[in-house]
């Protein structure tokens, strides 16, 4: 699933969407056969989860007449049924099923890829997130590919797409930066752990030259050397890739990840080794795109399309709708048709979504659409102290804190666009939220064995028998620890 989401337009196409969905059931049934989802989830979490999963259904719930018409929002859409002769019938709670129930089968997608990473053993964890990577750094090279090239048909034709922005393989910049956005605290955090300082890891032998000690610091043997390299092209490509999508909102919130990425880690790995090390990526990957040519991106700061002047009055109509079917909602899915309703006469465009996906969401399921964000919200913060907690780190845990990174990073772009409608974003932030909320094995105890020393029988003549002394304590093995 990881490699086949963003084949097709992210897709966001019917095809691809189905195989994705058949996939999800697949691999829900087998993670929910396994058992092992107690052990790796809280009871609050379980919880919310299983609210979130249930509450498209609750939509779907035919009720009377009567009471349809009472729920909030109903009784415009009672009239006209009137007026068109309609007979009374039982109705769902949502204004459109067949679109709720659209909009509950998405959602299995990314929940089968949160419980599978959840259950996952650390060796398989490990694994993916490098398949992760991999697949960002091809997108990246691709977009990369696009913008050099200066057409949109490099590899697959986009619709709509354009030459001056990298896309990659989806059919929108801003969703290829999504994916880069999120990607990019975890690449650096694979780096930082190979490059981490490790306890008494001076040089041993002091007189070599500053520079053979400083490489030897920072590479530890020749396996070693080639993972930091790669990570650190890896990132260098996924900050390049991200650049030229010339999405603002991507490029903002990558110098956020950058800046946090730097703050955290660099507490782990020694201050100023992480910090170096980061700085040093940014401006490898700033320096590069200076000389590929800036120009073209930073001009998109200063232009301002017809979206970007109607956004405003997008939001306005949206929060109108919203409040009109508070507290049951329109229904999940129904936004890009109850909208029109609600639609400002200054918005010219086809709106079907609303360019903030918690607005949105509130409009679709009112009450619960504004409770459940917050309740993962809480439960996102509840999980950094545990995720931050012991004294040495394994890589898995580097990783946990840039995924924590990258949830909150696209927790900020989905407030000005819709990312997690897009199944192959909705796929990799479920995947990165498994891995945020994963639980690590504990370490087996370390026990050190005893040293038998052997002695010569003495010589001299033995004392007389005594008290049984106290049995002396074993030498610690130094080796053996």
């Amino acid at each position: 699933m990881l490699v086949f989401a963003p084949l097709l337009y992210g897709g966001n196409r019917p095809l691809p969407l189905l195989v994705l969905q058949l996939a999800a059931v697949a691999l829900l049934a087998g993670t929910l056969a396994s058992g092992q989802l107690r052990r790796h989830l809280d009871r609050p979490f379980l919880v919310a989860l299983a609210v979130l999963a249930v509450a498209p259904l609750l939509q779907l719930v035919p009720l009377p007449e009567s009471l349809w018409t009472m729920l909030p929002g109903r009784g415009f859409y009672a009239e006209t049924l009137g007026a068109v002769g309609a007979e009374p019938a039982r109705r769902a709670w949502s204004l459109l099923p067949a679109a709720t129930e659209a909009a509950w089968l998405f959602l299995l997608v990314p929940i089968a890829v949160f419980l599978a990473t959840v259950a996952s053993p650390e060796p398989v964890l490990r694994r993916l997130v490098l398949l992760f990577v991999a697949m960002a750094v091809a997108q990246a090279l691709l977009g990369l590919a696009q913008f050099g090239t200066g057409s949109p048909l490099v590899f697959v034709p986009v619709q709509g797409g354009s030459a001056r922005n990298a896309v990659g393989t989806y059919s929108n910049y801003n969703h290829l930066a999504g994916l880069l956005e999120m990607a990019l605290p975890v690449a650096l955090a694979l780096l930082v752990s190979h490059l981490q300082r490790r306890p008494g890891g001076r040089p041993r032998q002091h007189h070599r030259s500053r520079l053979r000690r400083w490489l030897a610091q920072w590479f530890s043997g020749p396996v070693s050397f080639h993972r930091s390299a790669l990570f650190a092209a890896a990132g260098v490509a996924i900050l390049l890739g991200l650049v030229f999508t010339r999405s603002r909102t991507g490029v903002t919130l990558a110098l956020v990840g950058i800046l946090l990425s730097a703050t955290l880690l660099a507490r782990r790995a020694g201050v100023e080794r992480g910090v170096g090390i980061v700085a040093m990526l940014a401006f490898g990957g700033l320096w590069l795109a200076v000389e590929v040519g800036l120009a073209p991106v930073l001009a998109r700061f200063a232009e301002l399309d017809l979206l970007e002047n109607t956004r405003w009055s997008i939001f306005a109509g949206t929060l109108a709708g919203a409040g009109e079917f508070f507290p049951f909602g329109a229904g999940f899915g129904t936004y890009e048709d109850v909208f029109r309703r609600f639609q400002p006469a200054d918005v010219p465009l086809f709106v079907p979504y609303a360019h903030n996906d918690y607005l949105e969401w509130v409009f679709e399921g009112g009450l619960l659409g504004l409770l459940l964000p917050l309740a993962f919200l809480v439960l996102y913060l509840r999980r950094w102290p545990r995720v931050w907690a012991g004294e040495r780190w394994s890589e898995l845990r580097f990783v946990q804190v840039a995924a924590g990174i990258a949830l909150l990073l696209m927790g900020l772009h989905t407030a000005t666009d819709f990312n997690l409608q897009i199944p192959a974003n909705a796929v990799y932030f479920a995947f990165l939220a498994g891995v945020f909320f994963h639980r690590e094995a504990a370490p087996p105890p370390r026990t050190a064995r005893a040293v038998h020393v052997r002695t010569e029988p003495a010589l001299t003549a033995a004392p007389a028998p005594s008290a049984p002394a106290a049995e002396a304590e074993p030498v610690r093995n130094p080796f053996a620890d």
